[in-house]
């Protein structure tokens, strides 16, 4: 009894240094930027950065600004292009969400545990998906080989799909 225990301590230990630490982040204020400039949308071809409204100001919205750099957007677009419909057929994205998001996401992708994002308010593209569950941002975890290349993108689609409805 006393050895299952102890797993089950070093495995929520684990789960919660492996979602981040509890330190706020501070807020990046631009005192330049005017009442009509405060909604930010953006294409895939333009830039890589996310749209923040101006009823969201939270953190999460905050960090969506700082674009993804331009060679994670690229291994991206490889990535996506690489799986064919067939290999994505047989992931379920909702499943791998569940077992490697959840913990910091939740299951409604409202959570927001230490610093995770809202994923039913940020509004960003396949390829930015793709990228930050790739390569991580912030205190995300980079699942890149912890994931393969096509439950990643089930992944991405599951969370632009399903959770933003």
């Amino acid at each position: 009894m006393k050895k299952t225990s102890f797993v089950i301590v070093l495995l929520l230990a684990g789960l919660v240094w492996s979602c981040g630490d509890d330190k706020p982040k501070e807020k990046k204020v631009d005192p330049f930027k005017t009442a009509a400039s405060k909604e930010k949308k953006t294409t895939d071809e333009e830039s890589s950065t996310a749209t923040v409204s101006d009823g969201d100001e939270s953190e999460a919205a905050a960090e969506q600004t700082i674009p993804i750099p331009p060679e994670q957007i690229k291994k991206a677009k490889e990535i996506i292009a690489a799986v064919t419909d067939a290999n994505l057929g047989a992931i379920d994205g909702k499943k791998k969400y569940k077992l490697f998001c959840t913990p910091c996401h939740g299951m409604n992708g409202k959570m927001a545990i230490n610093g995770a994002k809202d994923l039913t308010k940020v509004k960003t593209s396949l390829e930015e998906n793709v990228a930050q569950i790739y390569h991580g941002k912030g205190m995300m975890t980079p699942f890149k080989g912890v994931l393969k290349d096509a439950e990643i993108v089930a992944v991405a689609n599951y969370v632009r799909n399903e959770l933003r409805k």
